[in-house]
């Protein structure tokens, strides 16, 4: 038998579930479903509008420039971000504050967590030598590396994404961060220490290239290539934090064995001490350790190490 779907909403009829909180009052976060007439070319953002000054109902939303500017505006719809003054509205959504951000009311979220990261990375351009002249001469191949990194609005999409900001406990910055922090560590008259507040400030090697912030940027920036990996470059070749230490121990073994072998990595990272030993034995003992190819690693390297180290030795020097 073929059961056909049935819409559940009329072809001229918007049904939007808006999320309903206030911390300072509700116990707990509620849903209230609202009918909107649809009209073409209809916005979220146009939906919210009807909802608040039509129906009169009192919700928290936030928006300023209608033109995909400013970035206010960002809420989940249907379980991803989307950009309330410019994304189509759907027959059907759940409209949602961002996710990895406190909840002031309703859809609106707070900046704060994220404004005070982002001071802790100086985001300022900290000048080498002061102004030759005004205005200052400056040539598109100065700027090419971060073309795209300015066209972040800093709507925040990114980071309520990040499975790592989402833990904050983690010290990771976060993408929306790194991309400021990008855009000046490639700046030629930035002059701040941008590779040890990549490894130790921001804590750039947390991120783990999942590419979630990519996938929903409305600007389409290129965030993990063009942002966060030029900064592990820098970090990686300028600083000694534990991300940076990792990264030359994981090297250093394929360059040395052709292959990875995991305790050596964490050898070579945080060196030999007595938790080191017990995590060892644990290992041992589960059996997540073959002790024979802890041997073959010490006796001698493998034939594929040469091969395998003159390949990373032909691209290490380029940019």
């Amino acid at each position: 038998m073929n059961h056909s779907s049935r819409p559940t909403t009329r072809p001229d009829t918007i049904r939007a579930r808006i999320y309903r909180f206030d911390p300072e009052t509700d116990q707990q976060p509620r849903y209230d479903t609202f009918e909107v007439p649809r009209r073409p070319l209809m916005r979220i953002l146009d939906v919210l509008d009807y909802v608040h000054e039509t129906l009169a109902v009192d919700i928290g939303y936030r928006w300023l420039c209608t033109s995909k500017k400013c970035g206010s505006c960002a809420v989940n719809v249907n379980g991803s971000p989307a950009l309330a003054c410019w994304d189509e509205a759907l027959p059907e959504m759940t409209i949602e504050p961002l996710s990895n951000l406190t909840v002031i009311r309703d859809l609106v979220t707070s900046r704060d967590d994220y404004e005070k990261t982002l001071a802790s990375i100086s985001p300022q351009l900290v000048r080498k030598e002061p102004y030759q002249s005004f205005p200052e001469p400056i040539t598109a191949r100065d700027f090419a590396a971060t073309v795209h990194l300015r066209e972040c609005i800093q709507c925040l999409a990114c980071q309520s994404v990040c499975p790592v900001a989402a833990q904050p406990e983690s010290g990771f910055a976060g993408p929306a961060v790194l991309v400021a922090l990008s855009e000046l560590a490639q700046d030629p008259r930035d002059g701040a220490d941008r590779a040890r507040i990549a490894g130790e400030t921001a804590n750039v090697f947390k991120c783990v290239s999942c590419y979630e912030c990519e996938r929903v940027c409305p600007s389409e920036i290129p965030i993990v290539s063009e942002a966060i990996e030029p900064l592990k470059r820098l970090a990686f070749r300028h600083t000694d934090a534990a991300g940076a230490r990792r990264a030359r121990a994981f090297l250093g073994e394929v360059k040395r064995q052709g292959q990875v072998n995991g305790a050596f990595v964490a050898l070579r990272t945080k060196g030999l001490d007595l938790g080191a030993v017990r995590l060892g034995t644990r290992l041992l003992r589960r059996r997540k350790i073959d002790p024979f190819s802890l041997l073959r690693s010490l006796l001698g390297r493998r034939r594929a190490a040469d091969a395998m180290r003159h390949t990373y030795e032909s691209v290490e020097d380029k940019p």
